[in-house]
């Protein structure tokens, strides 16, 4: 590879160094004075222009503020919309909003409404009627103006009649409202000094020089007497406003005498041409000078890349720079991969002892705990360690709501959130997307506090986490608490503690934090779960038999289940069950009423949810298939004969159970119809045979008189219809499962002596 780079360096700077300085030397006597000139007249006209500017943006934001602050403010607006004398707390409130805005706009000299209702002006300080107030013309000039808004000339301002006090402003009146100005005039003046003043300090602060404001017909605003007002400034550039119409004009200073060298002389070609060698000279030895750490790098790469096939194709390279960006880039690629690779690594062994933690796959002590967080840049000892799942409610809304992108953004801002919080409690915590909708956490926590002091802390912890992401975010999340353990090993049971609390949200509802309780196997025994199932059996059978009380039995069954003792897997199975028995049911039905019931509520129920996020969701969803199909159903069975009979026939049972003659026969006598008529159409309108749903009636009201008084089983047995003890106690064990006497110790009442 040739020093093509060398050469080039060299013969670049000769021929440019020889041409400048030949350049230079026969031009800078003759050009030099105009060229300076020319230079000092384009800088003070950039300058110019860009103090103009910020003239103009001073005053855009002074009406800008104006807008925002007095004529869109509330309390100014109710101000101008009401008239006459108003309360003092409404001129205070005015009155704050203008000291307000001046204290915010040092430039202000002072602010006045004028009301043109009843001619009322108010100042930030005192108010006054139009006819006493010193700029009275002012404003009645302001009144007759077309536009919306307009900034005056330089004027003498007087505030009061009489008052030898003056001050020079320049004024922004704005119309209320914006356009029509009907109802008066907000009017902000601003100080002509404090402009010019602005003007002046920009300019000179720019190279020297003199400026001068001058409004739209020529008055300076740096008032009477002053340099701008005599005309003592001449000036050579000025520049005029598009937004104000006012002009700004520069003059140059004095310029500075360059002719210290007058004549073009010998000595000076001959110094130029020693000064053209010597640069050669010069440009050369520091050129090689300066190519020698060039030298130096290139041959270090092509030691080092001589066994490297990308480093080995350099001969084909045109010049030393493309030979080092190749090697520099080459080198950077590896760096890149190297560093991306390590972070994979890094996330990917975190994410691995998340995982052996929560599911104790490798049981490890505390130390050796400590040194894996070490190898993983995560320092600090750890007394306690406790588990916590954290759900995001409806998933399903969660996922049709927002992008893949904002989902991601999301789960990211959930995990960052409880993990600053816990770094505001100077707790460490592992945090872990474990499923797509849950995110596992492991609180480590350093210290010798009670293990019921960290679950409190943790609780505590979480319940921030939950109501932050409730406030800012568009959805809620439920969070499970597991108990602290003092081993890493015993971290997987906490997990699994916290994983079966979250699993209470379907009773609890989401939005919410659930701390795991050992008490809720005691809550959950499998006599309540059966009694529970007894009762939606039941609600299914009276749901077919048209009895409206399965709307009650149903609504309690929910409210059970709302306990929070269940878990989703239970709650599942029972919401399946009853779907379950009552189809069965519904199998039971008349022709007619089945079809009925298949066109209005067995495909809708169908798609009531067997796995909700929470219990309410599918009761509610289930009330209201059942409701619409019993109403169907009701209307068919009102339009039956053989309904209203089997109707009457259990009317006339419930008034005359205790008629120990009460039979099929007698029933069939007091309503003139066959017995076996009777008995097939009771059957076919309730389900149940004639025989059992009496046995069912008296029953019941055998357990409110043995729950309710005390009154021996013989007595109790007269009163529903039995003469004789042992057929009435045959028959409530057959429906009950217990004798009258047991049935009666469990509810807690005694018998007579």
């Amino acid at each position: 590879m040739q020093k093509k780079w060398l050469f080039r360096l060299i013969m670049s700077y000769i021929p440019i160094f020889f041409a400048v300085v030949f350049c230079l030397m026969l031009a800078f006597f003759m050009g030099f004075g105009e060229l300076l000139r020319k230079q000092s007249l384009n800088a003070h006209q950039v300058y110019s222009e860009q103090v103009r500017h910020l003239v103009d943006s001073t005053l855009q934001n002074i009406d800008a503020m104006a807008s925002r602050d007095l004529l869109l403010n509330p309390k100014v607006v109710d101000y101008f919309d009401r008239a006459g004398e108003q309360s003092p707390y409404t001129y205070y409130g005015v009155t704050e909003v203008l000291l307000g805005f001046t204290t915010t706009m040092p430039m202000v000299d002072s602010i006045y409404l004028y009301r043109e209702s009843d001619g009322k002006v108010l100042m930030q300080h005192y108010a006054s009627d139009l006819t006493s107030f010193g700029d009275r013309r002012f404003i009645e000039q302001g009144m007759r103006i077309d536009g919306p808004m307009i900034w005056s000339g330089a004027r003498t301002l007087r505030l009061f009649e009489g008052d030898d006090r003056t001050s020079q402003v320049v004024s922004l009146v704005k119309k209320v409202p914006y356009y029509s100005g009907e109802k008066g005039l907000i009017v902000v003046n601003v100080r002509s000094s404090s402009l010019q003043a602005l003007v002046r300090e920009m300019y000179e602060s720019g190279g020297g020089g003199t400026a001068c404001l001058y409004d739209a017909d020529g008055v300076p605003l740096a008032g009477p007497g002053s340099a701008c007002a005599n005309g003592a400034a001449a000036h050579s550039y000025s520049s005029t406003s598009a937004y104000t119409g006012w002009e700004l004009r520069i003059g140059l200073p004095a310029q500075s005498a360059f002719s210290f060298v007058s004549t073009f002389s010998y000595i000076w070609f001959w110094l130029g041409l020693l000064a053209v060698a010597a640069g050669i000279a010069a440009m050369t030895y520091i050129s090689h000078r300066h190519y020698r750490p060039l030298e130096q790098v290139l041959t270090r790469i092509r030691s080092f890349g001589e066994d490297r096939d990308d480093l080995a194709s350099k001969g084909e390279l045109k010049d030393e720079f493309a030979f080092i960006d190749h090697a520099l880039v080459s080198l950077i690629e590896q760096t890149n991969h190297f560093e991306e690779r390590q972070a994979e690594s890094l996330l990917y062994r975190r994410s691995h002892l998340f995982k052996e933690l929560t599911e104790g796959t490798r049981p490890m002590t505390k130390e050796e705990l400590s040194r894996e967080l070490a190898e993983l840049d995560l320092e600090g000892t750890l007394d306690h360690m406790l588990a916590a799942v954290v759900e995001l409610d409806d998933y399903a809304g969660f996922v049709s709501s927002f992008s893949q992108r904002d989902q991601s953004l999301f789960k990211f801002t959930v995990r960052s959130v409880i993990e600053e919080i816990a770094e505001e409690e100077d707790e460490l915590v592992l945090t872990e997307w474990v499923t797509p909708k849950r995110l596992g956490v492991l609180y480590r926590m350093p210290g010798g506090s009670g293990e019921r002091h960290m679950a409190l802390k943790a609780s505590r912890m979480s319940e921030r986490a939950r109501a932050w992401v409730e406030r800012y975010l568009k959805f809620t999340v439920t969070f499970g608490i597991g108990s602290a353990v003092r081993e890493p090993s015993e971290a997987a049971e906490s997990f699994k503690q916290a994983s079966a609390a979250l699993e209470r949200k379907i009773s609890l509802g989401p939005n919410r934090v659930i701390a795991y309780d050992p008490q809720w196997r005691l809550l959950t025994e499998p006599s309540g779960a059966d009694m529970l199932l007894q009762q939606l059996r039941e609600a299914a059978t009276l749901y077919r038999l048209g009895n409206p009380d399965w709307e009650l039995l149903l609504n309690h069954a929910f409210e059970t289940i709302a306990s929070g003792v269940y878990t989703r897997g239970e709650v599942t199975g029972m919401i399946r069950l009853f779907k379950s028995q009552l189809n069965r049911e519904m199998l039971e039905l008349q022709a007619n009423l089945q079809e009925a019931w298949s066109s209005v509520g067995a495909r809708r129920l169908q798609a009531v949810p067997e796995e909700p996020e929470w219990a309410t969701q599918t009761k509610d969803a289930l009330f209201d298939v059942l409701k619409d199909a019993d109403r169907e159903l009701r209307k068919l069975r009102m339009d039956r004969q053989s309904y209203h009979l089997a109707a009457q026939v259990r009317e006339y049972i419930a008034a005359h159970y205790a008629n120990p003659e009460l039979s099929l026969s007698h029933v069939s006598d007091a309503f003139e119809m066959n017995q076996k008529t009777l008995s097939r159409i009771f059957k076919e309108e309730f389900g149940e045979k004639f025989v059992d749903y009496l046995a069912k009636v008296r029953v019941e009201q055998a357990k409110r008189l043995l729950t309710e008084t005390s009154e021996p089983i013989q007595s109790i047995a007269e009163k529903i219809g039995y003469l004789y003890p042992m057929s009435f106690i045959r028959v409530f064990k057959k429906v009950e499962g217990v004798t009258p006497g047991d049935y009666r110790k469990d509810a807690g009442a005694k018998p007579t002596e």
